[in-house]
């Protein structure tokens, strides 16, 4: 886990001023779209439990999720990073059960993805239906030095998948190589001289 004493810029902005920010940028308002993962104690795992920022249980975030969303009506223009954790079944059918409701309401405003790093297990990727896009990270592509045990995603779902974080040439080749449904990067201008340098 990497953490850090400063926060980011967007970290320390709350999230309705951010929306707000947004929609003054794009001039109509309605051209952009976001993509949000919220953070909760999602595994229940022992790292996640004595964390005290992830205090308030999963249907709690949700929630206020489904407030954020609708108060900021941002239906069309944006995509949750979620992944329901089906242990509760055996130790709390309740709270499954309130976040597969609040998932149902929140998609209908966005579209829902999954994210897939490469310490995931990628055996029981074949049924991903419930979810409108996959987002493994680039060290999927097979040369990626990342990648020492060879894990793959299925073949049938690099046309589903959006991948992460693709911020060199290298990483942009081996992106190309995949022909995914599209990147995320966090140096955007950089990948698009990139692009634009080899359409020359």
């Amino acid at each position: 886990k990497r953490t850090t004493q400063t926060y980011s810029p967007c970290g320390n902005t709350p999230f309705n001023e951010m929306i707000h920010l947004l929609k003054s940028v794009y001039n109509d308002g309605n051209n952009f779209f976001i993509s949000m993962e919220p953070k909760a104690a999602w595994g229940q795992t022992p790292q996640e439990l004595d964390d005290v920022a992830l205090i308030h249980p999963p249907s709690r975030i949700l929630e206020v999720l489904l407030e954020l969303v609708e108060w900021n009506e941002l239906g069309g223009h944006c995509a949750v990073i979620v992944e329901l954790n089906y242990s509760y079944v055996e130790e709390d059918k309740a709270e499954l059960h309130r976040q597969e409701e609040l998932m149902r309401r929140i998609t209908q405003h966005c579209q829902w993805y999954k994210g897939i790093r490469l310490s995931d297990n990628v055996h029981n990727l074949h049924n991903m239906d419930q979810y409108d896009a996959i987002m493994p990270t680039i060290e999927f592509h097979p040369r990626h030095p990342h990648n020492v045990e060879g894990k793959e995603i299925p073949h049938e779902l690099w046309s589903k998948s959006i991948v992460w974080v693709v911020d060199n040439e290298v990483d942009l080749e081996y992106a190309a190589e995949l022909s995914p449904r599209g990147i995320v990067s966090n140096s955007p201008s950089e990948i698009v001289e990139i692009v634009e340098g080899w359409c020359l």
